[in-house]
């Protein structure tokens, strides 16, 4: 179509225009935004969503020293954890011989420690003496909140308490188990290798009897399974050899379905190691 048969009285030559002129000027406008402006003060252009600099974490490396540093952090998640769960009262009427058992635990774990922070101290590093705040964030504060509920997080409180503590309790001996069976194979000396073995074949004697506690009977030495979830039931033995998967731990109050809340535990990780950097708050 050429200028002199083009008729602007037309309606749909009219639209033609209004349209193409509407996107030509709006190409134009994109352009404009996307050419060059005023630069920003790092030498470059504006943008949207420019994100700050940041700081990353300092460099670490997963040492004897470090390797040792996270295992001592376990021990302290342990003892916080029974120090709070003693604290609930649950332990009473025939649970009230559970409670010396878990002070045994926790006097245990304590032993640990102390073994733990001579064998940094001798060598001449730092002890972590507190808990693992990503074990912690990751772990036992949302176990604590399923048992206890939330009212912040819209949690209800567990209608098991008990249940769910020794739950709580197993997957933590089963964490700490699993983390001195990893850490014998990372550790570069002999005498350290052989004190994570002892350390570890202690968390693995807690975790049997907790499995027995929760499962009795010859039922409850070999691994089975939950008829009615399908779910592993905790074993004394649940396997030849150690597993190093992750630990599933049910927890909280019961949905119409008559199914709990599941946490998934795994051993630490490189982003909840206890490096040299790291200091107790």
């Amino acid at each position: 179509m050429n200028a002199n048969n083009f008729d602007m009285n037309s309606p749909v030559n009219r639209r033609r225009f209004f349209l193409t002129g509407g996107f030509a000027i709006a190409t134009t406008t994109l352009l404009a935004a996307c050419g060059k402006g005023p630069q920003s003060p790092q030498g470059e252009y504006p943008r949207i969503g420019v994100v700050p600099p940041t700081t990353g974490l300092p460099d670490g490396a997963p040492t004897d020293e470090v390797l040792l540093r996270t295992a001592t952090s376990l021990e302290f998640n342990a003892i916080d954890t029974y120090k709070k769960v003693l604290a609930l009262g649950l332990f009473t009427g025939s649970a009230a011989g559970t409670a010396a058992v878990v002070n045994r635990f926790k006097a245990d774990h304590e032993a640990h420690a102390k073994a733990l922070s001579g064998i940094i101290t001798e060598a001449k590093g730092e002890p972590f003496e507190c808990a693992n705040e990503q074990i912690n964030k990751l772990y036992i504060n949302p176990a604590l909140d399923l048992i206890l509920g939330n009212k912040d997080a819209g949690i209800e409180p567990s209608d098991t308490p008990l249940d769910d503590v020794m739950a709580l309790a197993l997957g933590l001996e089963t964490l700490a188990a699993e983390t001195y069976q990893f850490y014998v194979s990372l550790l570069s000396q002999p005498k350290l290798r052989a004190a994570a073995m002892g350390i570890g074949e202690q968390e693995s004697r807690h975790a049997a009897v907790l499995a027995q506690a929760i499962n009795p009977g010859i039922a409850g030495i070999g691994p089975s399974t939950n008829k009615d979830t399908g779910k592993p039931n905790p074993a004394a033995v649940p396997g030849a050899f150690g597993s190093l998967g992750s630990i599933a731990v049910t927890l909280g109050k019961r949905s119409e379905a008559g199914n709990k809340t599941t946490l998934n535990m795994e051993t630490p990780s490189l982003n909840s190691m206890a490096y040299e950097y790291a200091k107790c708050s």
